[in-house]
């Protein structure tokens, strides 16, 4: 099988067209690059969908196979998804509320077409740029706020650039890779059981590290001199709200499943349901 590393065929959009004529057999990608092809994909990365990784634990045992199912419909065989945690608010000024993000230039990752319509929705300023002309817009001025896991921002350098980290879980990351059907279907039996057993078990790992990695980032951030805001919660209650409307119009309209969206909250509801009971019924510290 064919496989290139390190952006060596260009961007994501470049290796799934030579996905398609054959050139290459598969890559590792992130949900937005199957936005136009399978915009559902993408419900994991709904913008302050999700409050705690939790949570997503509890979301992500019943909902990762239906994501599965879905890109074994477009011909793609996949392994499990990697969680790269919560992404925060990283910028130049610090942010503590909705009102610190009026009028500031806020990358978008190219191709994210619901966080593009929830942005101009709150009527806030996205500035789309692909992974690679990020660290240059935050040099130049081009942009003055990325949202991303730190982790990420350590390895691409992006912390250089900001001096501020803002500590409400905007949305959740996560990548995977994707073999051509096909091409997979053409290895003996038994190479594909190795590949699928071999793939399986280091995307869990990789999932299952993820979140210590994620906190010694963020100790890493702050040991280099990134300033930490943590906001009041409430502060972004009117973002949430605002969200929550605009989500639901672009599913109605075709953008993503209704269905699956649906689906999707109703476990996030039992799982907060379950755990509000469970500390209403605990007792407190001296009632022993």
């Amino acid at each position: 099988m064919k496989f290139y590393w390190g952006g060596a065929q260009g961007n994501e959009a470049k290796v799934l067209k030579k996905i398609k004529i054959g050139q290459l057999h598969g890559g590792t990608f992130a949900p937005t690059d199957f936005q136009n092809r399978y915009p559902d994909s993408n419900l994991y990365g709904l913008p302050f969908f999700f409050e705690t990784l939790e949570e997503i634990d509890y979301v992500r045992n019943r909902f990762d196979p239906i994501l599965q199912a879905g890109f074994a419909d477009l011909g793609f065989r996949t392994f499990g998804f990697a969680g790269g945690g919560f992404a925060y608010i990283l910028s130049k000024q610090p942010v503590s509320s909705f009102a610190d993000l009026k009028g500031k230039k806020i990358w978008l990752p190219q191709g994210d077409l619901i966080s593009y319509e929830v942005m101009k929705a709150l009527q806030l300023s996205p500035v789309p740029l692909p992974l690679t002309d990020v660290l240059t817009g935050l040099q130049t001025g081009l942009i003055d706020i990325v949202t991303i896991p730190p982790v990420v921002a350590l390895a691409l350098q992006w912390h250089t650039r900001v001096k501020y980290l803002t500590q409400i879980p905007v949305l959740y990351a996560m990548g995977f890779i994707a073999i051509n059907e096909r091409v997979f279907k053409k290895l003996q039996a038994e190479d594909q059981q190795i590949v699928s057993e071999v793939l399986t078990r280091i995307y869990a790992n990789v999932n299952a590290a993820s979140r210590a990695e994620g906190q010694n980032a963020i100790e890493a951030l702050l040991g280099v001199g990134i300033q930490n805001v943590t906001p009041d919660p409430s502060a972004f209650e009117h973002i949430r709200r605002s969200i929550s409307d605009t989500i639901r119009n672009l599913a109605d309209q075709g953008r993503f499943s209704r269905q699956l969206l649906d689906q999707m909250q109703a476990y996030v509801d039992a799982y907060r349901s379950q755990h509000q009971s469970s500390a209403q019924q605990a007792p407190s510290d001296g009632t022993r």
